[in-house]
C-alpha cells in the first residue's frame, strides 16, 4: 500500500466526478497499480454530486479523500477545489473515465526534476480501439487553425500521433501533470470556462509564464470519453464546447479573430 503520511506525499491525484462513478473503480485500480512501490501519493475525489453515489467507492478505497462540491461548477472549478487542499508537490488531474496503462509514472515525475522549465506534462491518451486519441495534444489554437481543421488539414495530428515526447502548445486535461505551486500561482483553471478549453487556456498561461508544455505519449492512458455527459446530453456538450471556444478567442486572440469566431458560432450553433 502507498504511504499516506502527510509529509511524504509527492503526488496528488485529483479526480472530478459527476455521474461517472461507474468508471471510478477501474480508474483508481489502474492508478494504484501504476504507483504501487514507486510513487507516494494521495487521491482526492471532488464529487459534483451527492456523496451517497460514492459510498461503495469509499468502502473499496478507504484511503481516498472525498470532497463534496455543493454545486457543479464544472471541470475547472472542481480541480481548483482539489488543488487547494492537495499536499503533493505535483498534481495529476485525472478524468474518472480513464485507466492508466503504463508503468512509467516515475518517468513523468522525473521529467519535471530533470527539466525545470517544464510546466505541464500531458499523457498519451488511447481510445478503446488502441489508437491515439485525436485532440489529446496540439498546436496553437487560432482562426487559421480552425479553418484548416474544418478543411481536414489537422496540424495537431502531427503532435498527438508522436510516439516520443515532444513540445506542444497545449495538452488535454484528461490526464495532465502540473506542479501544484505553479498551478496555484496562476490561479488554477479559469472558472469562467465550465467545460472544454480550460486545459488549452491553462497551457497558454503557463507558456506565457516561460514554461514548456510537453506531450509524453509513453505514459499511456485509456480514455473512454464522454462519461459525464452521455448520449442524451449532446446538445449541452456542444453548447459548452462553442461557449468555451468563443471565450478562449476573446481572452487570447485578436479582436478580429474573436469577431469572426463569434459570427461562426451564431451560424453553426445559435
Amino acid at each position: 500500500m502507498i504511504s499516506q503520511k502527510e509529509n511524504n506525499k509527492k503526488l496528488s491525484v485529483i479526480i472530478v466526478n459527476y455521474k461517472s462513478e461507474h468508471y471510478l473503480s477501474r480508474c483508481l485500480d489502474s492508478f494504484y497499480r501504476a504507483a504501487e512501490g514507486r510513487v507516494s501519493a494521495e487521491v482526492i475525489i471532488v464529487n459534483n454530486y451527492p456523496l451517497e453515489t460514492l459510498e461503495g467507492i469509499k468502502k473499496t478505497f478507504p484511503e481516498i479523500r472525498i470532497i463534496v462540491n455543493a454545486q457543479n461548477g464544472g471541470f475547472g472549478h472542481g480541480n481548483n477545489i482539489g488543488a487547494r487542499v492537495a499536499t503533493g508537490e505535483l498534481l495529476l488531474l485525472l478524468n474518472p473515465d480513464t485507466e492508466i496503462l503504463s508503468d512509467s509514472l516515475t518517468k513523468v515525475i522525473a521529467e519535471f526534476k530533470l527539466n525545470p522549465e517544464t510546466g505541464v506534462v500531458g499523457s498519451g491518451l488511447i481510445t478503446e480501439k488502441q489508437q491515439a486519441q485525436p485532440w489529446s495534444a496540439g498546436s496553437e489554437v487560432s482562426l487559421w487553425d480552425l479553418i484548416k481543421n474544418n478543411l481536414g488539414i489537422l496540424s495537431s495530428r502531427l503532435i498527438w500521433e508522436k510516439e516520443k515526447k515532444t513540445e506542444a502548445a497545449w495538452v488535454s486535461g484528461t490526464a495532465l501533470f502540473v506542479p501544484r505551486k505553479l498551478f496555484l500561482e496562476l490561479g488554477g483553471f479559469d472558472e469562467n470556462i465550465f467545460m472544454y478549453f480550460e486545459d488549452v487556456d491553462l497551457c497558454a498561461r503557463i507558456r506565457m509564464a516561460g514554461k514548456r508544455i510537453v506531450y509524453f505519449p509513453e505514459f499511456r492512458v485509456l480514455h473512454k470519453c464522454g462519461g459525464s455527459y452521455g448520449e442524451k446530453n449532446k446538445h449541452n456538450q456542444n453548447r459548452h464546447y462553442y461557449d468555451s471556444l468563443l471565450y478562449y478567442f476573446q481572452k487570447h486572440r485578436s479582436g478580429l479573430e474573436f469577431a469572426v469566431v463569434k459570427v461562426l458560432r451564431k451560424l453553426f450553433f445559435a
